[in-house]
């Protein structure tokens, strides 16, 4: 009961110091040898009294699993024992905590069967990583609900001190011989993980992760400081680390104001001797994190190895404040207190995590590192038999490269095309007619269809002129039976001596003879119209290469104009007909054109001439050598090589000469394929000049 005149304030501050007091005692306990019964028994009276329970009671696995009471405070005034089926509800309620290992604030209308009326408050006892216990208190029904939370936050704590005590760990306590050699063998196998990589990402993953085991924590973070920027590198049991998170932001502001200290910071429950400036961010880590105690060790840089000898030296060493690099950040989430050892071997931990980050940063400092590690990769790699294998590897490629750039060879362009006679002539129909069966020209005893000049070779048969011809000799019989009469009936006028008569008949028949004239000349020319234009005849002498096609011509009407046939002169000088693609056509023009600057024996504007070689189809593994003759000005279309230039090849007086001999001049259009040669090329254009072209001509826009 507090003094009616007595200030709230006071009265609350009365209050928690005995709350803390009675904190501190159980803290204590956990340390002494007590025995059990008495140690349970005084801390439930402790945990009771500090959050004014109505009651409580410590229950413990005996045997492995059968719950226990092993303490109680006026458990009988709670009405557990006599309340009917009370004790089967609460036996469910502890085995929940058990399996959970969670504290629990349970208040009736949540949806759970409570034994009692009263506001359950629950807490697991731990040994090591196993549950083993629950302590259980009862509060009272009309406990305000922000209250609620700080009981269960009270009990926790104070339960981890139980786990303490049950865990037989006191602070004074030693380790065995077998602990510390096992703990040393862990750190050396640690320092050389740590110091496997130069990179300060992989350093900061293997110390978090390796790290933690040795302090036997519950987790252990690496901070970094660059400059002014703070930041998290990693975090045991994470792979990655979210910067945005809560935990991370609150660890962060903690650890930089730890890091501008230079100093350990150790929160153990108590907020005791801290400065100002840590409370706020301590607290902050401390809801976020759940963590009881927190260890925070900064990391420095390293010291030169050689130092500078002498008393001003010295001096400067001494007024020069080292600079830290970072922290560790270890946890406990279980206990308050910190296991034995751990603030040595944090520290210990901290000086070889920051010796190793510190040679990851400056090895990462070092300006094109990763060309520079890749030139010394291949340095190493270039030692003993791989240093001569690539050294004639080497001299090979420079020998493929110096032939390909030295070695230099006419360019040369294919064209296809057709063997065929200089003098060649076109015959066409010059009237519209049909050509006559009977009339045809027939192949000799060869099979040849050899004309001479001049010869007729068809005629062909005209309704129109041959109704004119025959209109004409009708008219012309005509007026000759009219002359007839009128001749008769002179004769018969001159006996009876009627000169009017006469002489009008003389009129007559002079007239009659002209239009007899006139009628002959008509049929005169159109007898010479006929023979001229109905008459086809052989322009020159030759032969005809396609007797099908005479073949197809019989009792065809043909119009005037159509091409009936060609005539060639097999015997004169043969030449080639050819088709080039587009494509190629810069080459001849351009070895044209160098060709006349080198020589000048161009005339009259024609062509120059390239050498050739070309080869028969009928006659494959024969080379014979022509010139480049003629190039036309216009394009043409082929179904084949689409846009394409006509090209005239002429073949030497040997090679004709040897052709005609070997019989191979008599079949006219045979196939050939000639190869031109055009302007020197270096050797890799000769070979991948297509490739250069292709890409040229598809991505001219780079």
């Amino acid at each position: 009961m507090t003094e009616p005149n007595a200030s709230s304030d006071e009265n609350l501050k009365r209050v928690r110091e005995k709350v803390m007091n009675l904190a501190r005692e159980i803290e204590k306990m956990s340390g002494e040898e007590i025995p059990p019964n008495i140690f349970f028994q005084e801390f439930l009276n402790r945990v009771v009294t500090a959050i004014g329970a109505k009651g409580g009671a410590v229950w413990l696995l005996q045997d492995g699993a059968q719950l226990s009471l092993v303490a109680e405070a006026d458990l009988e005034q709670t009405g557990l024992k006599q309340i009917p089926g009370a004790m089967q509800v609460n036996e469910k309620l502890l085995i929940d905590v058990l399996q959970t290992g969670e504290a629990k604030t349970l208040v009736h209308g949540q949806g759970v069967d409570l034994p009692t009326e009263h506001v359950m408050v629950l807490s697991a006892l731990h040994k090591e990583k196993d549950c083993v216990g629950v302590v259980q208190l009862f509060q009272r029904a009309d406990v305000p609900e922000k209250a609620r939370s700080g009981y269960m936050q009270f009990l926790e704590q104070m339960c981890g001190y139980a786990s303490r005590y049950i865990e037989g760990k006191r602070r004074n306590s030693t380790m065995s011989d077998d602990l510390k050699s096992e703990f040393w063998t862990d750190f050396e196998q640690f320092t050389l993980r740590i110091q496997r990589s130069l990179e300060e990402q992989e350093v900061a993953d293997a110390s978090a992760s390796d790290g933690r085991p040795l302090l036997s924590c519950d987790r252990l973070s690496v901070v970094t400081r660059r400059g002014r920027s703070v930041k998290i590198r990693a975090v045991s049991g994470q792979s990655t680390v979210n910067q945005r998170a809560n935990l991370i932001t609150s660890m962060k502001r903690l650890a930089q104001r730890v890091i501008d200290m230079g100093e350990t910071l150790t929160y153990a429950g108590k907020i005791e001797n801290l400065p100002t400036q840590i409370e706020k961010p301590l607290a902050n880590f401390v809801q976020e994190s759940g963590s009881r105690m927190i260890m925070i060790v900064p990391m420095f840089e390293n010291d030169v190895l050689v130092r500078e000898q002498g008393e001003e030296a010295e001096q400067k060493r001494k007024m020069k404040r080292t600079k830290a690099i970072g922290c560790i950040v270890v946890e406990q989430v279980a206990e308050s207190e910190p296991v034995p050892q751990l603030e040595q071997r944090a520290e210990l931990l901290a000086d070889h995590i920051g010796a190793a980050l510190w040679n990851s940063r400056l090895h990462g400092r070092i300006f094109g590192r990763s060309f520079f590690k890749l030139i010394g990769r291949v340095r190493e790699w270039f030692q003993g038999r791989k240093l001569a294998i690539t050294s004639l590897i080497l001299a090979v490629v420079g020998g493929l490269v110096a032939a390909m750039t030295l070695i230099r060879l006419p360019y040369p362009v294919d064209a296809d095309g057709k063997l065929m006679p200089v003098q060649q002539d076109a015959v066409f129909a010059l009237w519209d007619g049909e050509i006559d069966e009977k009339i045809i020209v027939i192949p000799d005893n060869s099979g040849e269809l050899r004309v001479k000049q001049g010869e007729v070779l068809m005629i062909l048969y005209n309704d129109e002129i041959e109704e004119e011809i025959s209109n004409a000799e009708t008219e012309i019989a005509k007026q000759k039976e009219l002359e007839k009469i009128a001749s008769n009936a002179r004769k018969s006028a001159e006996q009876l001596r009627n000169r009017e008569e006469v002489h009008r008949l003389q009129i007559e028949l002079e007239t009659i003879a002209a239009d007899q004239i006139i009628a002959q000349n008509k049929l005169d020319t159109l007898k010479a119209r006929k023979d001229a234009k109905l008459k086809v005849r052989a322009p020159a002498t030759g032969v005809i290469p396609d007797f099908k096609r005479m073949e197809m011509l019989q009792d065809r009407p043909v119009r005037q104009g159509d091409h009936l046939f060609d005539v060639m002169n097999d015997h004169g000088p043969w030449h080639m007909e050819l088709l080039v693609e587009e494509k190629r056509m810069g080459h001849l023009l351009h070895a044209i054109m160098e060709k006349e600057k080198n020589d000048r024996k161009l005339q009259n504007g024609e062509n120059g001439s390239l050498p050739c070689e070309f080869t028969m189809v009928s006659r494959p593994e024969s080379k014979f050598n022509c010139t480049l003759a003629t190039i036309a000005t216009r394009s043409t279309t082929d179904s084949e090589l689409g846009t394409a230039f006509e090209l005239i090849a002429e073949l030497d007086n040997k090679t004709a000469r040897e052709l005609r001999e070997s019989g191979s001049l008599s079949q006219i259009g045979t196939e050939v394929s000639v190869r031109i040669y055009c302007s020197d090329c270096t050797l890799a254009f000769w070979l991948f000049g297509d490739v250069v072209e292709f890409v040229q001509r598809n991505m001219w826009w780079f």
